[in-house]
């Protein structure tokens, strides 16, 4: 039987997708963000404009992300459906339909999406985080183990992977690993301030005082307005040890 010869329209539609989600993939997103992944609206944006091709799956993960921020959950996931099956090869929508099903409370379906999201790009590391607290709300606390040490091995310089390793042996009250999972994140990511202010509070808390607010002050070096950080290392920083007060922080003019 003769095969059916592509139309001209559908075989640049493809290759479209295709060039499209190969740029999508190739950077690392925000590992702090808590949010639907709006940056992936970006990147295959970008992606567009590179080539010339016109993806509508651009509007349909917009119109989640619109629903997602007002609270419309079920609205959100149907954008984020739409989205994958226009593009189905990049990651961060599934990573958005990932957090509307957890918004829902549908853990497993939730934690299915996190999988093809670290599948197409492993560098999103908050989805290994958001799987790993979907299994620990399915109280299954050594699956949510496996998904957060699957985070470090898949961006091993990123010191939030280790973060969230370190917070999940604090919450098992295993010290031990906690504060190797901490100094990790340090090692892994030494400008990272969250690293040094997470790794500096928990040597303070099992008494290594002098180190910790050595690590404490690394991460006012670094981000300097974090009051509460100010606050804890004047409290406990010898007499005469005391912080200045931070410069204020003033915009460049050209």
């Amino acid at each position: 039987m003769a095969s059916r010869a592509a139309s001209p329209m559908r075989s640049k539609a493809v290759g479209c997708r295709r060039q499209a989600a190969a740029r999508a993939e190739t950077p690392s997103p925000p590992a702090h963000s808590l949010q639907p992944a709006a940056y992936s609206l970006f990147l295959v944006l970008a992606a567009v404009l590179a080539t010339g091709c016109e993806d509508p799956s651009l509007k349909f993960n917009e119109a989640g992300l619109e629903s997602y921020r007002a609270g419309d959950y079920t609205r959100a996931r149907a954008g984020f459906e739409e989205s994958i099956q226009t593009n189905p090869d990049v990651g961060e929508y599934y990573f958005n339909r990932g957090m509307a099903e957890q918004a829902l409370g549908n853990f497993r379906p939730a934690i299915f999406n996190y999988d093809m999201a670290t599948k197409l790009n492993p560098g999103i590391v908050q989805a290994y985080q958001n799987a790993a607290t979907c299994y620990l709300q399915l109280n299954e606390p050594q699956k949510a183990l496996v998904e957060l040490q699957k985070g470090t091995q898949a961006s091993p310089y990123n010191g939030q992977a280790f973060i969230n390793l370190g917070k999940f042996y604090l919450s098992q009250n295993d010290i031990y690993n906690a504060k190797l999972a901490m100094a990790k994140a340090v090692a892994a990511d030494p400008d990272n301030s969250a690293a040094h202010r997470e790794y500096g509070q928990l040597l303070i808390q099992t008494g290594d005082k002098e180190k910790g607010i050595e690590h404490l002050r690394h991460s006012l070096e670094i981000e300097p307005l974090q009051p509460v950080v100010s606050a804890e290392v004047s409290k406990l920083a010898p007499s005469g040890d005391q912080l200045p007060p931070p410069k204020p922080q003033t915009e460049s003019r050209p």
